[in-house]
């Protein structure tokens, strides 16, 4: 679980945020394939893996570990802290730890619990990805190269060994801010929670399900 004080989100091993209501706790998920709705967020390792991971201390900031037959990929992923009553926003680093890593990603909000898909789907100059989904406005950026195929956005990612890549998206009920960089979103997130202290989760593991 991933949250920020507003809402919360839920990742699976298959690096899938199946669930996340947009703004609060109390609105309609934009993300509902939990309960077999439609809307997910998936980044996924395209080889065969194991899944682990682990919070980091102190915080909700969460590392999706993956044991491939090719090395060590982690997604290190967390909602920018603390939360915007209005804008949620889920940070996303992968890192090819050990050995090259190649990754699915996959955007599919839809509001309303599935009823509003992406459409208005468009890239700017900068390679960010604009759409709406019923009232909500969204913005993916971190995937150039992506492709639109319906209401969904995908995107191969490759990295070489020792190399990272930021996602960002951004959800909200009002018109979207100018972008702010992955490092800043990062950083200050990362000064919240060592200001919260004990307030953060503690630290724990997973192990065990294959890909």
């Amino acid at each position: 679980m991933l949250a920020d004080g507003r809402r919360g989100a839920l990742v699976g091993p298959r690096g899938d945020i199946a669930w996340m209501c947009v703004p609060g706790w109390d609105s309609d998920a934009v993300f509902a394939a939990l309960i077999g709705g439609d809307g997910w967020y998936t980044v996924t390792p395209t080889q065969s893996y194991v899944w682990g991971g682990y919070y980091e201390p102190g915080s909700l900031i969460w590392r999706s570990r993956w044991t491939t037959t090719g090395g060590i990929v982690e997604c290190r992923e967390t909602l920018a802290y603390p939360g915007d009553a209005h804008r949620a926003v889920v940070l996303r680093r992968i890192m090819a730890v050990d050995g090259d890593a190649d990754l699915d990603v996959q955007l599919n909000p839809a509001a309303g619990f599935g009823a509003h898909p992406l459409r208005k789907i468009r890239r700017d100059g900068a390679g960010d990805w604009t759409a709406r989904a019923g009232d909500l406005h969204v913005r993916l950026r971190g995937c150039p190269a992506a492709r639109a195929d319906g209401s969904l956005l995908r995107s191969g990612v490759r990295l070489e060994a020792g190399r990272s890549r930021d996602l960002v998206l951004e959800v909200s009920d009002r018109p979207l801010p100018s972008p702010e960089p992955a490092g800043v979103l990062w950083r200050s997130t990362e000064a919240e929670w060592a200001r919260a202290g004990t307030g953060g989760a503690a630290p724990c593991r997973h192990f065990g399900e294959r890909g």
